[in-house]
């Protein structure tokens, strides 16, 4: 590095992350979480018997995570790149395109950002099941409006209830074992990562502008397949 007063010839150590590109990280991840499993609880708020999921619930949960993440995608992309997901932000280490040290700080932040997401959806959501018990009628039975919420949020134990809906939580379906989980789980992040690798950090690629709409199209079509199976934990 050729210092600018002296021109004399100096080593400098630079770093590709800082502080800025931490909290963008952060609040994209919160914002995504809130967002995308808020949509879950949303699509069961008003069903009778909870967590009724069909192909409108499917399909709404998957345009909000989508459209979310390219939403996301355009806002912060000019500060952090807009990983908004560790396999993301693993992929550009194992690439070289970040070190070492900023790709865990990168996972760190999401990290923190997608739990302080699930404590704001949670704060958005704990009265639903806040009087659950007070309105039992004389037979112990709960009004048509709030039975589903409060049926399908109901500690195992019947200590009390949990959070809306378990606020989306992703778990595997009954009838899929674990290896057919892992692969699954491994398709859908591959399909996320071959997008933004593709459309956004090729220097052949011709989506410029437009890369977020094709990497929220991914996040969507993900969705789509895998939710039904394990609620598609990776993205």
């Amino acid at each position: 590095y050729l210092h600018p007063s002296n021109k004399v010839k100096t080593t400098i150590m630079a770093t590709d992350w800082n502080k800025r590109q931490l909290m963008a990280e952060f609040v994209a991840t919160s914002t995504f979480v809130w967002a995308g499993c808020g949509a879950a609880v949303a699509t069961n708020r008003w069903t009778e018997k909870g967590a009724i999921f069909d192909a409108g619930a499917l399909t709404a949960i998957s345009i909000a995570f989508g459209l979310t993440i390219s939403v996301l995608a355009y806002g912060i992309g000019h500060i952090s790149g807009g990983h908004i997901n560790p396999a993301v932000t693993l992929s550009f280490m194992v690439l070289r395109l970040r070190s070492i040290t900023a790709g865990l700080l990168y996972m760190l932040a999401q990290f923190a950002g997608a739990t302080l997401g699930a404590f704001i959806l949670w704060g958005c959501t704990a009265s639903l099941t806040e009087h659950c018990d007070d309105e039992r009628d004389s037979d112990g039975n709960l009004p048509g409006d709030i039975n589903g919420v409060c049926s399908s949020s109901a500690k195992a134990d019947g200590s009390g209830y949990g959070p809306p809906f378990g606020l989306g939580v992703n778990m595997v379906a009954p009838r899929v074992s674990t290896g057919s989980a892992f692969l699954i789980e491994m398709m859908g992040t591959f399909l996320l990562v071959f997008t933004v690798l593709q459309v956004a950090v090729h220097n052949k690629s011709t989506a410029g502008n437009v890369a977020p709409i094709a990497i929220g199209w991914a996040v969507l079509v993900a969705h789509l397949v895998l939710i039904p199976f394990t609620g598609l934990a990776a993205l």
